[in-house]
């Protein structure tokens, strides 16, 4: 379903791969000139790994090393960052989100782009993650007015919150795909509880390196998103959105 004033607050596109037949990192760069017009600035994205070691008789000695595994290029209102890395490429959409369509057909273009760059071997996972933070009128008197899957509290203690945060992870039903499913709440204000519903849905089986699988996989992985927050809220909450 499509809401007016959708709560997402950060979407996510991703694939990742296993290799690429590139002969340095460094060769990466190459694909701002093809974005620099929709993404302007350029950073680049290190792994930094460090070692300790002890002894007995020598002082403690640490040692820290950085590899460069990609570049984050960045929309000038900074609410897009288009990751190309050395296992993979994502899209990050922050606000204002406008709609499924606009924003895959986005990721889809710089996924054939940086295929035909860099001639990854496969592709080994592809997910799409939605952040929503839905902003809860106070008071109320029940989280099940709005939320169905909320953590039970046992009945000896006061029926409330100070804070909590639950994560699961569920194997869907066609065997394929994966959910993690995330909650938590933010400190409220005088009018709002801001509620965070993060669902990852991801996918690491039967996904071969064409447009097809891709475009048809990352289809059910929307459907499987939908279902899931559906099955969250209620009638309320979607009242929320319109």
């Amino acid at each position: 379903m499509n809401y007016p004033n959708a709560p997402i607050r950060e979407a996510v596109f991703d694939i990742r791969v296993d290799r690429l037949n590139i002969k340095q990192t460094e060769d990466l760069a190459a694909f701002k000139d093809l974005v620099k017009d929709n993404f302007p600035t350029e950073k680049k994205r290190h792994n930094v790994s460090g070692l300790i070691q002890f002894s007995t008789d020598k002082p403690i000695e640490s040692a820290a090393h950085s590899d460069l595994t990609g570049y984050l290029f960045i929309s000038e209102d900074q609410t897009r960052q288009l990751q190309v890395r050395i296992d993979g490429i994502t899209l990050n959409i922050l606000k204002p989100y406008e709609n499924w369509e606009t924003h895959f057909d986005q990721f889809l273009r710089m996924w054939e782009i940086y295929k035909k760059m860099f001639s990854p071997n496969n592709v080994i996972r592809i997910a799409s993650r939605f952040i929503n933070k839905i902003e809860i009128p106070i008071p109320f008197s029940d989280f099940q007015e709005f939320i169905l899957n909320m953590p039970p509290i046992p009945n000896c203690l006061p029926q409330t919150f100070a804070t909590f945060f639950m994560q699961i992870q569920v194997p869907c039903n066609d065997g394929y795909r994966n959910a993690i499913i995330t909650e938590t709440i933010e400190p409220y204000t005088d009018s709002k509880l801001p509620f965070i519903l993060d669902i990852d849905v991801f996918q690491e089986l039967n996904v071969q390196n064409s447009t097809e699988s891709i475009v048809a996989n990352f289809d059910e992985i929307r459907k499987v998103k939908n279902e899931i927050f559906e099955s969250c809220i209620t009638e309320a909450t979607r009242n929320l959105f319109t």
